[in-house]
């Protein structure tokens, strides 16, 4: 790694005309990466210093925090600089600009980098222009004109951690553990050659992953964003113009879209408020076989505008050749199981509810937008009362032959490679791009273009409203639009599909459900029964799709693994059995199998948190502290208005910083209770408990009313 000394030396560079209206010179094809180290500091005991382990985080919340980056590492190409001082890279920038063309820099997470490189762009008042983000602070891409530089995000590429990335698609490993993070280091502190050599390896990394890209797309530029950019690319390789044509004129109006925005909702992922808070002794586990793209292969979508209609056109006869997009209204709303489906976030004007950890228990009325096939479901768990206040109908059929072709190419080449794939690392290359691809193809079909409503204006984020001014814009630029490759309500449908195949299940064996997450559920007793007469009924969903479509054949639908064993796509396959289980909620269990323990936490480190537990899966509790070694969980604070910071670095220096913007990663502990939410989660399990007990005949019912029984809906 060298230092940057001026005047640079241009190193042998390629260029290629860019055809893009937003670009007006042509982009450098050499490979430019930047990185930069920080540390971060706490005002505490009257002076700056780094995080103190031995205090509690209420010491945290109110006092003052800055950040102060130490070293910056940049390369071209395999050749990697660097710098101590940050206001440093303000020269290379200068060194590197050329008055005719622009250079694209990537950066592995670009909204962390971001923040610091604001203190040049502001100093110097440079312009940051057409800004692709997924959020406030979440930049993708962006480009500064005068500097001529175009920055990217290399995560939203990739999708994976850089270390994980470097093994996926590099022959080199990023360096661990040689960088403790929580020394106080300043540009005057000494690096040692180990140090050094870990921040050089992070910029190694990175070139040779985007040089794999390179490779593949002949040219940096080409590159796509993201995944999902990815998926989009190939997919344009399979259709036609005609394809697109009809993709164009399916963009519904303004009141339809934001109609299809309310009814759509992600996966079902819940804990069985019955059997929560418990260790469970041998809990099964069952998983889908690529749940959302098998819908896209056997499923009729929306494929037609929506129009309004009666609620008298919403008969059975009519809803095999249309879908139905509902607004309506609940009263009295009762369960019928001990599982529910009813999310309090999508509801309009709610009045007393009862709340299951986000789902409704019961509730007194509200209002809803929902698809077809979730009102199916919700006659299904609740008793209630209901009328119908809008509906609106569209023709549905099978997705086109081409996309249904290339989702199951993938996933029949998935499953051809997926066991040589855990030997060979090139097998494994092949395996992972097509994985990837697959589960990126239902990214691209639930695309809300108006989601990407935040831009950076001034120097300021700015979450743009939805006007109707904005949304008919952003409506009809995406009728004109080439990433425009499945009609929104196509989406909508596919997740409330996926639903409906994993919630039917789980009401066949209710009481015995421990937990669910989108494809899989967990639970107790034997229950294979139901798995294969689910398995056995997707022969005629295949059958229904071959009739459309006579080039395609089961084997398609059913293609072997490297052992000669069919692999139905959709189809539930049995993962095996736990010896133990216990979860606290969404996204917080923990098992044991073949004696080994294992934790799933959002947000906290499987590999640290473990030992949280010593070795005992009955802690597993709402009590369950996880200290700030074990959580791995760092909070992030943007700041934009950093006051100036002098501190002493761990070499004695005294060392002063007048940074404006930075971030600050702070360590915190986690705790699976203590909130009022887990509180009243539990005196739902609780409530669930002797209910139970008196449906079994073990206590007498004096304290809750019975649960609705299976009668017939009514309406209103």
């Amino acid at each position: 790694m060298l230092r940057w000394n001026r005047p640079y030396i241009e190193t042998t560079e390629y260029f290629a005309p860019v055809s893009s209206s937003r670009m007006k010179y042509p982009v450098s094809d050499d490979i430019y990466t930047l990185d930069i180290e920080t540390t971060s500091l706490f005002y505490m005991d009257d002076k700056w210093q780094c995080f103190d382990y031995s205090r509690p985080p209420e010491d945290y919340k109110e006092i003052p925090k800055a950040s102060v980056p130490y070293i910056w590492q940049f390369s071209i190409n395999e050749k990697v600089y660097y710098g101590r001082e940050f206001m440093e890279l303000e020269d290379v920038f200068n060194d590197i600009y050329e008055k005719h063309f622009y250079k694209i820099i990537y950066i592995f997470n670009l909204s962390y980098e971001m923040q610091f490189l604001m203190n040049i762009f502001a100093k110097n008042k440079y312009s940051i222009k057409n800004m692709v983000c997924r959020d406030i602070r979440k930049p993708i891409q962006f480009e500064v004109p005068e500097l001529h530089l175009i920055f990217r995000c290399a995560y939203m590429l990739t999708n994976m951690s850089l270390e994980v990335a470097s093994l996926q698609y590099t022959d080199v490993e990023k360096k661990k553990g040689d960088l403790d993070y929580n020394k106080a280091r300043s540009p005057l502190t000494k690096l040692s050659e180990k140090e050094y050599g870990y921040c050089e390896y992070d910029c190694i990394c990175l070139y040779k992953i985007i040089l794999y890209f390179r490779r593949k797309y002949k040219h940096v530029y080409k590159i796509p964003l993201t995944s999902t950019s990815i998926v989009r690319k190939e997919l344009k390789k399979k259709i036609d113009y005609w394809y697109m044509k009809k993709q164009w004129s399916l963009v519904p109006p303004r009141d339809i879209y934001l109609k299809l925005m309310s009814c759509f909702a992600g996966g079902y992922t819940h804990a069985n408020a019955l059997n929560a808070y418990k260790a469970h002794k041998n809990v099964h586990s069952q998983d889908i076989a690529s749940s959302y793209p098998s819908i896209m292969v056997t499923e009729k979508l929306p494929c037609k505008e929506f129009l309004k209609c009666s609620p008298d056109d919403f008969t059975e006869k009519k809803r095999e050749r249309y879908a139905f997009m509902l607004k309506v209204h609940f009263e009295n709303v009762k369960p019928k199981y001990y599982n529910h489906y009813m999310q309090i976030s999508k509801c309009i004007k709610p009045k007393k509810l009862v709340n299951d950890n986000g789902r409704i228990v019961s509730i007194e009325s509200c209002d809803y937008w929902l698809t077809d096939v979730d009102f199916d479901l919700m006659l299904k768990c609740y008793k209630c009362k209901y009328k119908i206040l809008e509906i609106y109908k569209a023709k549905k059929d099978f997705l086109d032959l081409k996309v249904i072709k290339y989702i199951l190419e993938l996933y029949g080449g998935k499953t051809k490679l997926k066991k040589k794939a855990k030997t060979d690392p090139e097998v494994a290359e092949v395996y992972q791009m097509m994985k990837g691809q697959l589960n990126s193809l239902y990214g691209v079909s639930v695309t809300n273009i108006l989601s990407s409503s935040t831009d950076f204006i001034n120097g300021k984020w700015v979450q743009q409203d939805l006007t109707k001014s904005f949304v008919d814009k952003k409506l009809d630029d995406y009728k004109h639009s080439w990433s425009n490759l499945f009609y929104y309500a196509c989406g909508c449908w596919i997740t409330a599909l996926a639903r409906r195949n994993i919630f039917e299940q789980i009401l066949k064996m209710d009481v015995d459900l421990c937990y669910t997450d989108t494809d899989s559920l967990k639970y107790l007793g034997e229950h294979q029964d139901i798995f294969d007469e689910y398995n056995e009924k997707l022969i005629d969903k295949y059958k229904a799709v071959i009739k459309k479509y006579p080039e395609l054949t089961l084997d398609d639908f059913m293609p072997e693994d490297e052992d000669g064993i069919r692999r139905p796509i959709g189809a539930f396959e049995y993962e095996g059995c736990y010896d133990s289980f216990v979860t606290c909620g969404a996204k917080k269990y923990a098992y044991e199998e073949d004696g080994e323990l294992h934790i799933t936490i959002s947000g906290v480190n499987k590999k640290t948190g473990i030992s949280a537990l010593e070795g005992d899966i009955s802690k597993f509790t709402e009590t369950l502290v996880f200290n700030y070694e074990q959580s791995g969980r760092l909070v992030h604070y943007y700041i934009d208005d950093q006051p100036e910071v002098t501190f002493s670095d761990i070499d004695g220096n005294i060392y002063t910083s007048n940074y404006k913007y930075g971030i600050v990663l702070q360590p915190t502990t986690y705790t699976l209770g203590g909130t009022k939410a887990t509180d009243v989660y539990i005196q739902l399990v609780k409530m669930y408990e002797r209910r139970l007990a008196v449906e079994n005949g073990k206590q007498e019912d004096t304290i809750y009313q019975t649960i609705g029984d299976q009668e017939t809906p009514e309406t209103v």
